[in-house]
């Protein structure tokens, strides 16, 4: 895994915006997963800019979406979708079929599960993959604990993430399950990138950066992919 340290939050997201620039403009059909969230927004706000006004259904990629709270979709406020649809999607000219995402308000999980993992392996598998990093080490909703030979599943959300996430939400919403892409799919894509920012993920990010591999940390799961990197900040990067 290659570890880029940047000076600083403007530039980790220019960084990262131009590596999903890079992928939406490529000539082959690609699919790009993007994870919800603080740490991506200013990545997708620089790709945002770029591509204003721009007709995207000239380039042959699909986004897939990472992961919902179980319940919820696009139209709750708080939700995941919804947070991409407010920083990223809603502001591009997207074509019809160049956005995949869980039905996580679906009476069958399960199938949902399937139905996504069908999509991918039928499409070549996700070709790149930026993800934010948990307090705890989390990828999407693969809390600790977490095998990494799974693919889409549902899970039981972590005391960590339930508690991180009332920040999310106005008002107060019980969350107890997940439904996210496994590590199995990160490990497969063509390309994983991770990005950390903040003073105060320097702790994960030394234990991600220099730990060794481990479940209980699924960020590290990482290291064991040919082509992966971790882009940081200057504060996250501080006590490496």
């Amino acid at each position: 895994m290659e570890i880029i340290k940047t000076k600083d939050y403007m530039e980790l997201s220019e960084y990262a915006g131009k590596i999903i620039l890079d992928e939406i403009k490529s000539e082959k059909k690609t699919l790009i997963c993007l994870a919800s969230g603080d740490t991506p927004l200013g990545t997708y706000t620089y790709v945002a800019d770029a591509l204003k006004g721009e007709d995207l259904s000239k380039y042959n990629f699909v986004f897939v979406g990472l992961d919902e709270w179980v319940g919820m979709d696009k139209n709750d406020k708080g939700s995941c979708q919804d947070y991409m649809q407010r920083d990223l999607f809603g502001k591009l000219n997207l074509a019809p079929g160049q956005l995949v995402e869980f039905n996580a308000k679906s009476d069958n999980l399960e199938e949902e599960c399937r139905k996504m993992d069908t999509f991918i392996k039928e499409n070549g598998g996700l070709d790149l993959v930026i993800l934010g990093v948990g307090m705890n080490g989390h990828l999407g909703l693969n809390e600790p604990g977490t095998s990494f030979d799974k693919y889409s599943h549902v899970v039981d959300l972590s005391d960590n993430t339930k508690e991180v996430a009332k920040k999310y939400f106005d008002t107060e919403r019980k969350l107890e399950k997940g439904i996210t892409l496994g590590i199995k799919h990160f490990l497969e894509a063509k390309k994983e990138v991770l990005i950390i920012s903040g003073s105060k993920k320097a702790d994960i990010a030394k234990k991600v950066a220099e730990g060794e591999v481990s479940e209980d940390i699924p960020a590290t799961s990482a290291k064991l992919h040919k082509n992966s990197c971790l882009i940081l900040d200057g504060e996250s990067s501080s006590k490496l």
